[in-house]
């Protein structure tokens, strides 16, 4: 586990017998240590990226029960969900993870839970003052010589990376997206690029009202796709188990109600 973040366990007993006796150790996707307590539980936050952390979490839960397990949850930063689901230490990681060929090979997938894309988010100020360099709108398509932030090892970081030395941009890689925003917030970036939700969750939550969207929502170049649960390998009756539970949040509705709940606003 990575130093910086505490992992902290909450039991939900759900237990009624469907799977071995072992509890599954589920990793949920936080992006501040400011939204677990003490105990170890999430607690209600207007932090910076809360409505995701909150969807990820009801989510969680209701996969837990679906599949009648008792879940015993470590609220975690992105970078340790894939290593621990990897090495054992997890049964299950919500992470907002893209299938990705290098992933494919550390851990499974289960069936998607909703499709994501990605979009830069700046000041409306910082937006027209590049815009006024390049002689038309700013897009991620034709942004250049910018300050840019994204999470580290996401799909995100890693297609600026691909492109920072012809588009002569300065990449900024953060432990969390959250991290990514605060970068924007404090004048270390101009610009951020994230996944759409996370994007939304942090500028709702931005009590300074400084930021939005810049540009349209990009799901090529590996920027967007279906987002899935990962789980080890060799587990394979458990993702079974974990798909039939998706199949049924989608028939009734359970994940459209979820989703709603936290984005009121479409998203897709």
């Amino acid at each position: 586990m990575m130093p910086s973040m505490r992992s902290f366990l909450l039991v939900a007993a759900l237990w009624s017998g469907a799977l071995p006796a072992a509890d599954l150790r589920v990793a949920v996707l936080v992006q501040d240590a400011a939204q677990v307590s003490l105990r170890g539980d999430l607690v209600p936050s207007s932090t910076p990226g809360a409505d995701l952390v909150a969807f990820t979490d009801e989510l969680a839960h209701e996969i837990c029960r679906r599949i009648r397990s008792r879940c015993a949850f470590s609220y975690v930063t992105f970078g340790e969900i894939l290593p621990g689901v990897e090495d054992g230490s997890f049964d299950l990681g919500f992470g907002n993870f893209l299938r990705a060929p290098k992933r494919e090979k550390r851990v499974a997938f289960g069936e998607p839970i909703f499709r994501s894309a990605s979009r830069l988010v700046a000041s409306p100020a910082t937006a027209r003052a590049f815009a006024g360099k390049l002689g038309q709108a700013v897009t991620l398509d034709n942004l250049r010589g910018a300050r840019v932030a994204a999470m580290e090892g996401s799909k995100q970081q890693e297609f600026l990376d691909a492109i920072a030395a012809e588009r002569e941009l300065s990449v900024v890689a953060t432990a969390t997206t959250a991290g990514a925003f605060d970068a924007l917030r404090n004048g270390r970036v101009d610009f951020a690029l994230l996944p759409i939700r996370t994007g939304y969750a942090l500028i709702s939550h931005d009590k300074s009202r400084r930021f939005g969207f810049v540009g349209p929502a990009v799901a090529d170049h590996g920027l967007g796709d279906t987002v899935h649960i990962i789980l080890p390998r060799q587990k394979e009756a458990l993702r079974r188990s974990v798909n039939q539970a998706i199949a049924e949040i989608r028939a009734d509705g359970t994940g459209h109600r979820i989703m709603r709940r936290h984005f009121p606003v479409i998203l897709d």
